[in-house]
């Protein structure tokens, strides 16, 4: 029979069991927390935790939390905390745009970084992928399930119309039900559908964030052609839906390179302008440091 502690070791996949799943570069197995302090626990039927034995404060302390077991001639309290567990939940883009090679390995990745992180970290993750046509959640039992779910789905999306992020938000906030999420992550290339102006896609992201009553943080995927690829390739164009044959020659990629930087520059004005985090990604080495700098950012920030 195995105890609860087999259990929990047998769901952690190795780095081996990752690779198997697809995984080009494998994630870092490390937990991280994008919360400071403590967080209510969200199961029923727990209990509390000890945290530490100190001196009676006269005055300060409930005389109900003194140890019977105190020394002789000294008076102490046990204290307890709720174990941190809070609810996280990933939208991921699964839009033709992000299916461009550089991206969707780059999107594959942080999205399995964060579920292994937020998940060995006790917080439960839950990973909606959407376009302008699906909504699909993953959300399984053990953390196993969760990772080989979410690759399985993600290798399986196909190309599909996009919608804007914000968008997706706002829908979320007109369903969100009574128990509601303490972190919400959008990783995407933000790429526009719609045609609007900066000031009013801030004024849209202003009434999610007042809808939305937790945060949310935009993971920016994004690339940069190296200088040296040249040659024809074929791609595919999701306006006219169907491949292109595309010749790259040094200034083209340095054109198509200048663009991008110019797009993400944007996004990145828009989200500092809101107040808002966020984590912008090119490769695919900078993801758990990234990731990391973030939640140590958003710590520091709450203190």
């Amino acid at each position: 029979m195995l105890t609860k502690q087999d259990e929990s070791a047998e769901a952690i996949l190795d780095k081996r069991k990752l690779q198997t799943l697809g995984v080009l570069l494998p994630i870092r197995l490390s937990a991280l927390s994008f919360f400071s302090g403590r967080h209510p626990l969200g199961r029923a039927g727990e209990g509390m935790r000890f945290l530490r034995t100190r001196p009676f404060e006269p005055g300060e302390d409930n005389p109900r939390d003194i140890d019977k077991f105190s020394p002789p001639g000294q008076v102490w309290i046990n204290e307890w905390e709720a174990e941190a567990q809070a609810s996280v939940l990933v939208y991921a883009d699964v839009s033709a745009s992000m299916d461009f090679a550089p991206k969707a390995g780059l999107r594959n990745l942080a999205l399995l970084q964060l579920t292994y992180s937020l998940w060995r970290a006790t917080d439960r993750v839950r990973t909606v992928l959407f376009s302008a046509d699906i909504r699909e959640t993953v959300a399984q039992r053990n953390l196993k399930g969760q990772l080989e779910r979410l690759m399985d789905r993600l290798s399986a999306t196909g190309m599909r119309q996009g919608q804007d992020a914000i968008d997706v938000l706002s829908a979320h906030a007109a369903g969100m039900q009574p128990v509601r999420d303490d972190l919400v992550f959008m990783v995407s290339d933000f790429c526009p559908v719609a045609d609007r102006s900066l000031d009013e896609d801030a004024q849209t992201w202003r009434l999610a964030q007042r809808a939305i009553p937790c945060d949310i943080v935009p993971v920016i995927i994004s690339f940069e052609l190296a200088t040296e690829q040249h040659g024809s390739i074929r791609l595919w164009d999701a306006e006219r839906r169907k491949h292109r044959l595309t010749l790259l020659t040094p200034a083209r990629i340095a054109r198509i390179n200048s663009v991008e930087a110019e797009r993400v520059a944007r996004l990145e004005h828009l989200f500092r302008r809101l107040g808002m985090d966020y984590l912008k990604l090119k490769q695919e080495k900078d993801v758990y440091p990234g990731l990391e700098t973030l939640a140590r950012w958003r710590r520091r920030r709450r203190n």
